[in-house]
């Protein structure tokens, strides 16, 4: 007769902070009794994107033989514990400048930027601040996802400026 104990196939997986890569589970097999050896474990299940979810990890290939080199995985008392895969946004950080000026009738712009891209992916990063008018606004932006950066794989952390138009102070003389 083959062992009779519990032999515990564990499956890792882990959260991991999208960075571009493919994170895989990791498969350990408890002490084996004597006579008997681990041909494969092993897991297919993978994550890279945040889109994909959770992705239970579970040991897909299982290979126990004994003394005689018979695979006799299937005749053990193997207790399987999965877990899973999953892949959390990584931050990218806008930062807009304060600006200031006298009204003038021209509008009041200030280039921002953003940062914080994994693997040189990209997407098309605007500055749409403008302040024309005696007054404040926020020096706001536009991302278009039209890179190779998918939007679900980023949080966006905000430093917004203002922007901001005094009156002309100069005085203005009217003759007739």
């Amino acid at each position: 007769t083959e062992y009779a104990g519990k032999i515990t196939v564990t499956t890792t997986g882990g959260t991991f902070t999208y960075d571009g890569e493919t994170h895989r589970a990791a498969v350990a097999v408890s002490t084996l009794p004597k006579g008997y050896t681990l041909e494969t474990a092993a897991s297919n299940d993978k994550a890279t994107h945040v889109a994909e979810g959770t992705v239970t990890a579970n040991c897909d290939t299982l290979v126990i033989k004994n003394a005689q080199d018979v695979d006799v995985t299937s005749r053990l008392n193997i207790e399987y514990v999965n877990s899973s895969i999953t892949i959390t946004p990584a931050t990218l950080t806008v930062t807009t400048p304060n600006a200031s000026k006298v009204y003038d009738s021209d509008p009041l712009t200030a280039a921002g930027s953003i940062t914080g891209f994994v693997k040189d992916e990209t997407a098309t990063f605007t500055t749409t601040g403008t302040q024309t008018e005696v007054g404040s606004s926020n020096n706001t932006y536009s991302i278009a996802w039209d890179g190779s950066a998918k939007e679900s794989d980023y949080t966006i952390s905000e430093s917004l400026g203002t922007l901001t138009v005094t009156e002309n102070a100069d005085e203005i003389v009217v003759t007739t």
